[in-house]
């Protein structure tokens, strides 16, 4: 059975729900007939200490995003400097890496993060494998340097904005693909409506529903904006979504205990169930991270964007208030002035009507096409 390899970074869920949703496209298509494993690369093959230091750099980031973002400016400008982050800062990731490919012998790899498909190159190259490396550019509307490895077969974009960064950073154009950002078509089959979703979590289904999300990693701003409304006495169910930071979930619900307001306030930790989350809700309060923007964007849901953490995601919210789907609030002041609209005035129901003439499909199937092809040649599909 050929086996098809796909490393990513745990670092939040932006890297690994892509890879999930493309195997998903791929059993679909092919039952039973490869082996397909998504790993959390470094830990995975061994090499701890370049692991904590590479999501402990970005948990640094989402907590301190002006620093995130100089050091994205940096790496941007002075581009031989980009080149020698991974094989000076995480040699040892590349080196036990390079082991790691060599014992499970892929047949072909599916990388959705920078390092995961740096390190895969490099390995197919110095082990002379005849197996061909494409990445997948997890930024939908950008294409920072770290993506734009050379030594990849294919670095496939979610948009025609981010090709033409990547060929401004040097790539050839027969290596660049573009398909739409995948999303798991599992997750739009909801099997429940939204009473009983509400329901089930004691929230009144009548009553508008806000959403929040702090990411994978649990890590920003959002928090303060849940107590504020909750202080506010809004009539509003709030549901919390607080990822992995359960200091934080923890941290609400005692907040929750003690707080007398007309807003009924959940908070939950790492779920998933985004999809029916999504499916309930009227707005949805988060960091402008890839897969919750397209997520939010493919259930149809407005968004407030509070923050993002570099500057490959502030293409996301531009694209969101381009379109009318979603605002930036960056502040106390400008998020209370979007708040006071979804109060005031009939903007959700507006909005999203403007998400549904948007027509986005998920990439999914396209890409597990494409990738199909690679290993069965061209009349794969």
């Amino acid at each position: 059975m050929k086996k098809i390899l796909m490393p990513i970074l745990e670092a939040g869920a932006g890297h690994r729900m892509p890879a999930l949703a493309v195997k998903a496209a791929i059993e679909a298509k092919r039952p039973g007939k490869y082996q397909i494993d998504v790993i959390d690369f470094a830990a995975v093959a061994g090499a701890k200490a370049a692991d904590k230091r590479m999501k402990s750099f970005w948990d640094h980031c989402l907590g301190h995003p002006a620093y995130a973002r100089f050091m994205y400016a940096i790496m941007e400008i002075f581009r031989p400097i980009a080149r020698l982050v991974l094989p000076v800062a995480f040699a040892d990731f590349v080196r036990i890496g390079r082991e790691y490919i060599k014992n499970y012998q892929p047949d072909l790899v599916f990388a959705t993060h920078y390092f995961t498909q740096s390190v895969a190159a490099r390995a197919r190259d110095a082990l002379k494998l005849k197996i061909k490396v494409i990445g997948f550019d997890t930024d939908p509307f950008d294409a920072f340097t770290f993506w734009c490895d050379k030594r990849l077969d294919t670095l496939i974009l979610a948009s025609e904005t981010a090709r033409l960064r990547a060929l401004a950073h040097g790539m050839k154009r027969e290596q660049l693909c573009v398909f739409p950002f995948p999303v798991n078509a599992q997750f739009f089959k909801i099997e429940n409506n939204r009473n009983q979703i509400l329901s089930s979590l004691g929230l009144d289904p009548k009553r508008t529903t806000i959403l929040t999300s702090m990411g994978g990693q649990g890590i920003g701003s959002v928090s303060n904006y849940i107590r504020q409304i909750c202080e506010k006495n809004l009539p509003y169910n709030v549901i919390a979504v607080c990822g992995r930071n359960e200091a934080m979930r923890a941290e609400l619900e005692t907040f929750k205990k003690g707080m007398e307001s007309k807003t009924t306030l959940v908070a939950l930790g790492f779920v998933n169930n985004m999809n029916e989350l999504l499916c309930a809700s009227d707005l949805l309060i988060a960091k402008a991270g890839a897969s919750t923007t397209f997520e939010a964007l493919f259930m149809k849901v407005p968004t407030i964007f509070t923050s993002y953490a570099i500057q490959s995601e502030r293409p996301n919210v531009e694209f969101c208030v381009a379109n009318k789907s979603g605002w930036y609030a960056p502040d106390e002041k400008s998020f209370w002035k979007v708040m006071d609209r979804v109060e005031k005035t009939g903007i959700l129901a507006e909005y999203r009507g403007n998400l549904e003439k948007l027509g986005l499909s998920s990439g999914s199937d396209a890409i597990a096409d494409y990738l199909l092809k690679e290993l069965e040649g061209p009349a794969a599909t």
